[in-house]
């Protein structure tokens, strides 16, 4: 028989449970935090809140940024870490697929160098073949590797210090994918993997994209995992006014967000009473602002107070409590070696030059620079997509575990480029490159280049280059091309044009080279060819033809540690070489030519300075066409036009200081400068004539836009000698010194 006061006990408690939810040992809680990019650092500003309430979760659900600040917290992390890693991220590297230019490999910067453009697709017999995002996501992975470093590949991401899940979409059914087991930091990547933004990525066999675009507040997906209440944060953001839809992509996302608001009004139908909505205010931070995320923590906090009421609600009894912050925090011992390098070579051609290259690293530290420094160098050879690895432990030693992945689009490349220049006085010139890159059967690693320009210079050429060695940093390019141009020919004063040569080179050489290391390349090269002279435009006592054999040795060093081509803020650009025109070679001239460029950047803040000096110097019996070298063109002298300036002997002396213009902080703009350039140098027929006393002086002023088809300058220039000329080019003024 029941007593009365054992009744009253227990409606009592009934009552406070129901009053008191929190206080049901037994109850679990749900975190559900919503997709919307940079705005999904609000999420982080919500935990803070969560963790003065004393409020401990039990799953943790996550879709696209979402996802990756649920992964940080599920997987030890606590607001304050999170906040910090936020205020320390560099967004604009973390969300370019290119390591620093420092990383790239000698032939890529040579390959960009020669064509600036970064407009670069795959081609095969099916014809042409775009990636499936802008964006790969190399750093940003390798950023999340080294923050979930602590986390191994996981049977059931139930076995985190809080349970997780990350949703995705499958780009190819359309269905949802829940991630719960395997790669940690794949399945982050997968649900952020913002459709046409960035590369979609494959797991067990499905392409999958940012889970936003079915779910982007997974409510149901935290009620699967068995929770009872719910605190669901909604990061999603408004429409655009019609002004803002100024373009066809601006119109495309607004289709896109006016499905995902229309989706997610549906989901949060399914919130039950007792459950938690908190939509921070955000005012006009829009999704792609990663540069102003740390700027939404504090609205996420704002808006977690306002409903502090209903918080206070989930608070954990004080063991529950307890034994929720006494859970593992994330932790990495650097000091540990690497006993044993494994790489999964079955998404590449190349992965015994993965293999080869990090064989290094046995026996050192398990530092994430370091490996990502060496892994970085391996993606700026230019033939993979994206290179994931992970540490862990096994019986015998701790385990790198590299998996590198082909570009999709590839094995084979077509770059193509556009140059224009106009000096607004009837001179007007057009450049269209296109340089293909043909994967070779024959070899693993070694390509077939083909070259086609069309315009100012018109060139074909061919060449097979073939890495070989240890660690196929030794190389050989056989090569053939044949190029013409059309070169002015000036009266002494420089100032009027007497005719217009057509010259044409054929040729064919080898090129036998070493990579010493991302910056450095040195070369030995043998090349024979055959010049020739002919009239266009213009008449007098020029010959009517001209033809030169010659043939040479070369031998050259190249450093590059620029870390950008065009708009360079640091690092050295050194480009020297010495020519031999042999006779046994075919050579009709026995000239010596040296040939030095060298260039420093420096920078501070928003300015940037590029300091630097060209000369060449022919010591011949006679003087060749082979030996000739042109000065002309905005900070190449400025005021004269391209190669108008011609001669064995050349010497230039340059400054150019530039100031960024506009926001520096925008992740998708043109990066704007307003420049100007200080040059002297001259051209001489002999070594006795160069003198300092016969230098002419030059400045230009100019604007310089960096976009996707390569620098655009616009500027006007004005020489000592008084030649001046108004220019719009499209190409650095960093050049290569050979072509």
């Amino acid at each position: 028989m029941i007593s009365g006061y054992a009744v009253r006990f227990m409606l009592l408690l009934t009552l406070l449970f129901i009053a008191f939810p929190g206080l049901a040992e037994d109850e679990r809680i749900g975190l559900v935090l919503g997709g919307g990019g940079a705005r999904g650092a609000a999420h982080v500003g919500v935990l803070k809140v969560l963790e003065e309430q004393g409020i401990a979760v039990d799953v943790v659900v996550g879709t696209s940024m979402g996802a990756i600040i649920g992964a940080l917290y599920a997987s030890g992390y606590r607001a304050a870490d999170i906040e910090q890693i936020l205020e320390r991220i560099d967004w604009a590297a973390a969300l370019s697929d290119q390591p620093g230019r420092e990383q790239l490999s000698p032939q890529r910067k040579a390959d960009a160098a020669l064509i600036p453009s970064s407009l670069e697709v795959g081609i095969s017999l099916e014809g042409l073949r775009a990636p499936q995002g802008l964006i790969q996501g190399q750093n940003l992975g390798l950023l999340l590797r080294q923050l979930l470093l602590h986390v191994g590949p996981l049977e059931n991401f139930d076995h985190l210090p809080i349970p997780f899940r990350a949703v995705a979409a499958d780009v190819v059914t359309g269905e949802q994918v829940i991630l719960g087991s395997g790669d940690l930091v794949d399945a982050v990547r997968a649900s952020m993997s913002v459709p046409g933004a960035f590369q979609p990525i494959r797991i067990d066999e499905r392409l999958l994209v940012d889970g936003g675009v079915v779910d982007n507040v997974p409510i149901d997906v935290a009620r699967a995992m068995g929770a009872d209440r719910l605190i669901v944060v909604d990061v999603g953001g408004g429409l655009l006014s019609e002004d803002a839809l100024s373009s066809p992509a601006s119109v495309t996302r607004q289709v896109i967000s006016i499905l995902m608001a229309s989706q997610t009004r549906r989901t949060l139908e399914l919130l039950e009473t007792g459950d938690v909505l908190i939509r921070p205010e955000l005012g006009d931070m829009g999704s792609a602002d990663f540069p102003r995320a740390v700027d939404a923590v504090l609205p996420g906090e704002v808006a977690a107070r306002g409903a502090i009421d209903q918080l206070r609600d989930f608070a954990a009894t004080p063991d529950r409590l307890a034994t929720f912050d006494a859970r593992p925090q994330p932790a990495w011992a650097s000091e540990r070696r690497i006993g044993r390098i494994e790489v999964d070579g079955s998404h590449s051609r190349t992965a015994f030059l993965v293999e080869t290259r990090l064989a290094t690293l046995l026996g050192s530290r398990a530092d994430p620079l370091g490996i990502e420094t060496r892994i970085g160098e391996l993606y700026g050879e230019g033939h993979y997509e994206r290179i994931s690895y992970r540490l862990e432990d096994s019986e015998d030693a701790l385990v790198l575990k590299v998996i590198p992945y082909d570009k999709s689009w590839g094995p084979s490349f077509l770059r193509l480029g556009l140059r224009l220049s106009d000096d607004f006085d009837g001179g007007s010139t057009y450049q269209v490159d296109a340089l293909a890159r043909l994967a070779s059967d024959i070899r693993p690693g070694a390509e077939w280049r083909l070259r086609l320009a069309l315009g100012e210079l018109n060139e074909l050429s061919a060449g097979w280059r073939v890495p070989f060695g240890e660690n196929s940093r030794l190389y050989v390019y056989p090569y053939a091309a044949l190029r013409a141009l059309d070169q002015p020919l000036f009266i002494a004063d420089q100032r009027a044009e007497l005719a217009r040569l057509r010259w044409t080179r054929g040729r064919i050489g080898t090129e036998f080279g070493y990579d010493w290391s991302p910056v450095t390349r040195s070369y030995v090269q043998l090349e024979r060819g055959q010049d020739r002279l002919s009239r266009r435009i213009g008449s007098g006592e020029l010959p009517g033809r001209q033809r030169e054999d010659y043939g040479f040795t070369a031998i050259g060093l190249i450093r590059d540690s620029l870390d950008d081509a065009t708009f360079p803020t640091r690092g050295v650009l050194f480009d020297g070489r010495v020519e031999v025109y042999q006779p046994w070679l075919g050579s009709e001239s026995t000239a010596q030519v040296l040939r030095l460029d060298l260039n420093r950047a420096f920078s501070h803040e928003r300015y940037l300075m590029l300091a630097g000096i060209r000369a060449a110097s022919a010591r011949s019996d006679t003087v060749s066409l082979q030996a000739v070298d042109f000065l002309g063109g905005l900070a190449n002298l400025s005021g004269y036009g391209e190669r108008q300036l011609a001669g064995p002997q050349v010497f230039l002396a340059r400054s150019l200081l530039m100031r960024r213009m506009g926001d520096t902080q925008q992740l998708f703009s043109l990066p704007t400068y307003l420049g100007v350039s200080l040059e002297a140098g001259n051209v001489w027929e002999q070594r006795a004539d160069f003198s300092f006393d016969d230098l002419i002086y030059a400045g230009a002023l100019y604007l310089g836009i960096s976009t996707p088809l390569g620098p655009v300058f616009l500027g006007y220039g004005r020489s000592s000698e008084g030649s001046s000329a108004i220019y719009l080019n499209f190409g650095s003024l960093v050049r290569p010194s050979r072509q």
